[in-house]
């Protein structure tokens, strides 16, 4: 997925255009909460007023119901004991019915009620009845159901007592809470479009006098607080979006009810809610024009900044980019760009400087036919002279960027990398490689490490390959003249001791018979006297050569000095084969020899001494050869003498 990466004026514009939503979202937040809670305040005390007022009309009106059933039960003190029928119709044109009350009802002192229908019903034991009948007091009844016909309602009881004092019965008027009256009305009436009244009765156990849901009447309530059923908690953010709902409660000082008016959230605090939704969409619009006054803003602002931008940007590929800043102004982007300018002017001094300084190297070690490079860490070049174009084939343009493998190969980059490695780890190194394809070559290469400026850690590799095999060939010449001797170029006594160490060596690990030849030419002296010295160097070339014949190639034959030779013989197998190499040289030496246009007559003395391992010094196993010749000359010359005998039968 594409990172998309916003501009500084973006940016900026974002950051403050959020910074002016938080703080501008704060004061809005606040300044709703406050008036929520103003609105609310001042709702409450209208409905608390309201309800305030309900109560007291229905204080009035039950007081008058009261007042006339208490004007009327004294009257009826010396009446009681007429008949039934004619108590009923002097209640009926004393007690409005149905406009006070819906029903009257009269009982006696021992609680039988005056019936129309002739049938006794007894309210002796009801809570009402016990109660006038003890304070003699007007009481009013919670809901209760009538014992003549089954309906609920509300009494309000008065007793009857006489002028002595003496209590007589009780009359009393009945709302039937099904029927119209002023406490049914209540329910009726709307607070607002959607609240409602409910009345809560006293005492111990409250219950719902009236309910705008008929199945809660007569329902148990709460004896204080009651809400009508509805939840009384706020929202989670009851100031945004108001949930809990506005009650009022007040109570009757005529019967000890409560009145509770409800009024919804949604209807109380809908003016509040549609200013909400007016203010926000106007504060959303407002935050749309401060982002683009800012974006603008800012857009003016870093307008230099952005030409500055665009300038170091072009000065990747232009060094001269920088002058195409216009004036600046004094602030901070103006330093910045006047900073800036000055840098370039620097980077471009020191550009031109170090191109000139580039330049005048390559004028000399373009020059030179050694190799010349500089390798960074990763083992690719930074510098390169014109020699690794002509031996590569790869302009230096090219080469520049590419592996030391890319260029020199695998196979020379196998031998050169141990090398390298140690060099980028902070060691010099000079190593020499050597090829014969198709010609034998030798290279020197020297490795000097460059140090960063701390001397913490290399940056990289100075490389110098030099053509060597000139000076090669001529160390190795001059190494095998300086171990062969100058007139028979056969090796030398230096070249001759030092491979006869390493061939007892060998037959000491190996244990294998070898055997060192001590030879002496006899009458070389006379020749040598008679026939002048220019004579006796050719008789002497002219040995070496019949020597080399008569032994193997892989044999060692050396000039120790004058007329004096040794010959090595290595992993001979057995005595008898050296004798047999020995009497060869013997038959080879005694033809005659024709030098110059002179014939030469001449022998050779041989010591053979036989060598298989033991412990002996080189000098010793030369002394038993050496002793070995002369015992053969003093035994007559032209023949050989061998030794030691425990090893004859080897």
């Amino acid at each position: 997925m594409p990172q998309v990466s916003l501009s500084l004026k973006a940016r900026l514009a974002l950051i403050t255009t959020a910074l002016a939503a938080v703080l501008g979202t704060g004061i809005v937040l606040a300044s709703l909460y406050y008036a929520h809670d103003d609105l609310r305040a001042a709702l409450q005390d209208q409905q608390d007023s309201i309800v305030k007022l309900a109560s007291d009309q229905l204080d009035t009106a039950m007081e008058d119901r009261v007042t006339l059933l208490s004007h009327v039960a004294p009257q009826l003190a010396g009446e009681l004991s007429r008949p039934g029928a004619e108590l009923r119709l002097l209640l009926e044109r004393r007690i409005p019915v149905p406009g006070a009350f819906n029903a009257f009802m009269l009982a006696d002192a021992q609680g039988r009620v005056l019936a129309r229908d002739g049938v006794q019903v007894s309210i002796a034991d009801r809570d009402y009845f016990r109660e006038a009948a003890r304070t003699l007091e007007p009481v009013i009844t919670p809901p209760i159901r009538a014992r003549i016909n089954g309906a609920t309602g509300v009494l309000v009881a008065v007793p009857i007592v006489s002028k002595q004092g003496e209590f007589l019965g009780v009359l009393g008027g009945w709302l039937d809470l099904s029927s119209a009256n002023f406490l049914v009305e209540i329910t009726h009436n709307r607070l607002g479009t959607t609240g409602f009244y409910c009345l809560v009765s006293g005492g111990r156990m409250p219950v719902y006098v009236r309910h705008p849901d008929p199945a809660k009447a007569t329902q148990p309530a709460r004896a204080l607080g009651d809400t009508c059923g509805v939840d009384d908690h706020s929202g989670r953010v009851e100031f945004l979006s108001p949930a809990r709902p506005l009650i009022s409660r007040y109570l009757m000082e005529s019967t000890g009810w409560e009145l509770v008016a409800v009024l919804p959230a949604q209807e109380a605090f809908a003016p509040l809610h549609a200013m909400q939704v007016r203010f926000l969409a106007l504060a959303l619009l407002s935050l749309a024009v401060v982002a683009l006054l800012i974006w603008l803003t800012v857009r003016h602002l870093l307008t230099p900044l952005t030409r500055l931008h665009q300038v170091v940007s072009d000065s990747a590929r232009d060094l001269a980019a920088y002058e195409k800043l216009p004036a600046q102004q004094r602030d901070e982007i103006g330093d910045l760009a006047r900073a800036f300018g000055q840098l370039m002017r620097d980077v471009r001094e020191r550009r031109e400087q170090l191109d000139l300084s580039e330049r005048q190297l390559r004028a000399v070690t373009d020059t030179l036919p050694a190799l010349l490079a500089f390798i960074g860490p990763d083992e690719r070049y930074v510098f390169n002279n014109l020699a690794y174009e002509r031996t590569f084939g790869i302009t230096v343009q090219a080469l520049r960027g590419m592996t030391v493998r890319e260029v020199i190969g695998d196979t020379r980059y196998a031998r050169a990398r141990p090398f390298l490695q140690k060099a980028l780890a902070g060691s010099a190194v000079t190593f020499e490689t050597e090829e014969n394809d198709p010609d034998y070559r030798c290279m020197e290469t020297s490795l000097r490490p460059e140090w960063s400026a701390d001397g913490s850690h290399v940056v990289g590799v100075h490389v110098h390959v030099q053509d060597v095999t000139q000076r090669k060939l001529e160390t190795l010449r001059l190494s095998r003249i300086s171990r062969l001797d100058h007139l028979t170029q056969l090796l030398n006594r230096n070249a001759f001791e030092a491979l006869l160490q390493a061939a007892m060596a060998r037959s000491r690990e190996d244990g294998r018979l070898m055997a060192l030849l001590y030879l002496d030419m006899d009458r070389f002296k006379a020749v040598n006297d008679f026939h002048g010295h220019i004579t006796g160097d050719l008789l002497l070339q002219a040995f070496g050569r019949r020597l080399q014949r008569c032994v193997r190639e892989r044999d060692t034959v050396a000039r120790l000095g004058g007329d004096e030779f040794a010959v090595v013989l290595e992993d001979i197998g057995g005595a008898a084969n050296a004798q047999r190499i020995a009497q060869a040289i013997v038959h080879s030496v005694s033809r005659r020899f024709f030098i110059d246009g002179v014939f030469a007559d001449v022998d050779v003395s041989i010591g053979v001494a036989l060598y298989k391992g033991a412990p002996m010094p080189d000098q010793e196993l030369m002394r038993q050869a050496d002793a070995l010749l002369y015992r053969a000359k003093a035994a007559g010359r032209g023949r050989f003498e061998m030794g030691p005998p425990e090893l004859l039968d080897s």
